[in-house]
This record gives structure tokens, C-alpha cells and sequence, in this order.
């Protein structure tokens, strides 16, 4: 346990030392919610329709911000055969050092993500409705970016590689998150539903996922 905590901590502490902690993800977040609407146009009606869907899409985008420093500095400086010969399980490792990651950068999405809701003019509850979903849903997308930069680690310029991989995955979950908000905003009884949904996603990729970063990492190095 000891080891785990240590990867834990290290990870946070680098997360805030070398990339900004939230701010890069925040900025991303920002970013997507605050340009979309040029696209879309000024319409009310339909600005608060898509608005749990537009929460969704810059989650997904702020996810992948930092994807490619996750493992890829490791596989460089020989952190990662470290892992592998620590003695303790890669599984483990991985997934504490993905939890510390996420922790220590994506915490302020949900938040902002009800916010940016009511600022697209959903209503107050199924705002917060989204904000749980998105909550629910990180687990699932941090460790789907920590899979696709697993596989990409050591490879030059490899964040356009990261979202082609981890795009697609993460799409099943992004979909019940923002349904969950759009059934919230339409009095639909299948919020909750989708939020369970989503949760059991994220539960689910908690239990695959380690060992399947862990399997890219001994290929990346082998």
C-alpha cells in the first residue's frame, strides 16, 4: 500500500509541478463551451438541447489534454521498468497513478459542467443531473485516455494518435452522461437510469482497464 500511496502522491504533486494542475484541462473545458454556441447560433431552445451534449464533448476534450504525458514520460526516462520490477502488481500502479493524475487535474469539469449547463439555459436540477453524470463518467474516461497513452507511449508528436484510439471508447459513456442530463431537462424518468449507466461504465472500466495499461505498457517496452 505503501508503494500505491507513493504513486499516488508522485503523480498529483507532478500533475501540479510540470502541467498546471486543472488549469490545462479547465482551459480546454472553457474553450469548447464558450466557442460552441458561434456554431450552433443564439437560439435559447436549442442552445439548452444540446447543452449536455456540448458538457460531454469538452469533457472528452480535456481528458485527452494531458493523455500524452500520462505514460509517455515514463516509457522515456525509465520509469516505466520500474513498474514492471517493483514487485508490487502493474495493475495497481497503474491505476493509482491515473487516479492521482485525474484527481489532481480534472475536479473542477463537473463543476463547470453544471455551470456552463445553466449558462446555455438548462434549468438548475438537471444542470446538476449532468454534473453527476460527468462526475460518474471521469473514472471511465481517465482511464480509456491512460490506455490509448499507454499504447502511444514513446511515440513522437503522439497526441493525435491518443484521440483516434481513445475517441471511440469513450463515446459509449459519453452518451449516457449526456443523457442523462438532456432526460433530466426533458422530465424524462431515464435520468437516472443513464447515471446509473454511466457509473456502471465507469465501475466496469475500473475493473478492466489497469490490466489492460499495464499489458500496453510491457509491450511498449518489450
Amino acid at each position: 500500500m505503501s508503494a500505491l500511496r507513493a504513486i499516488f502522491m508522485r503523480e498529483a504533486r507532478l500533475a501540479w509541478a510540470g502541467g498546471g494542475g486543472a488549469a490545462g484541462p479547465t482551459a480546454f473545458f472553457l474553450a469548447a463551451i464558450t466557442l460552441a454556441p458561434l456554431a450552433i447560433g443564439p437560439a435559447a431552445d436549442l442552445l439548452s438541447a444540446v447543452g449536455p451534449g456540448i458538457m460531454g464533448f469538452a469533457a472528452l476534450l480535456s481528458v485527452l489534454q494531458s493523455a500524452d504525458r500520462l505514460f509517455g514520460d515514463d516509457h522515456g526516462d525509465g520509469t516505466a521498468e520500474l513498474y514492471l520490477l517493483s514487485g508490487v502488481s502493474p495493475a495497481w500502479l497503474v491505476l493509482a497513478k491515473v487516479t492521482g493524475q485525474a484527481l489532481a487535474t480534472l475536479w473542477p469539469l463537473p463543476v463547470i459542467g453544471c455551470l456552463g449547463a445553466m449558462m446555455y439555459g438548462v434549468p438548475v436540477q438537471p444542470a446538476l443531473m449532468g454534473a453527476l453524470a460527468l462526475l460518474a463518467a471521469i473514472p471511465a474516461l481517465s482511464l480509456i485516455a491512460g490506455f490509448a497513452g499507454a499504447l502511444a507511449a514513446g511515440i513522437r508528436r503522439s497526441g493525435l494518435l491518443i484521440a483516434l484510439i481513445a475517441t471511440p471508447m469513450m463515446v459509449p459513456v459519453l452518451i449516457f452522461a449526456a443523457g442523462a442530463g438532456r432526460s433530466a431537462f426533458e422530465g424524462d424518468e431515464r435520468a437516472l437510469a443513464n447515471l446509473l449507466l454511466t457509473a456502471a461504465v465507469s465501475l466496469g472500466t475500473i475493473a478492466l482497464a489497469p490490466f489492460g495499461i499495464a499489458a500496453a505498457i510491457r509491450s511498449r517496452l518489450g
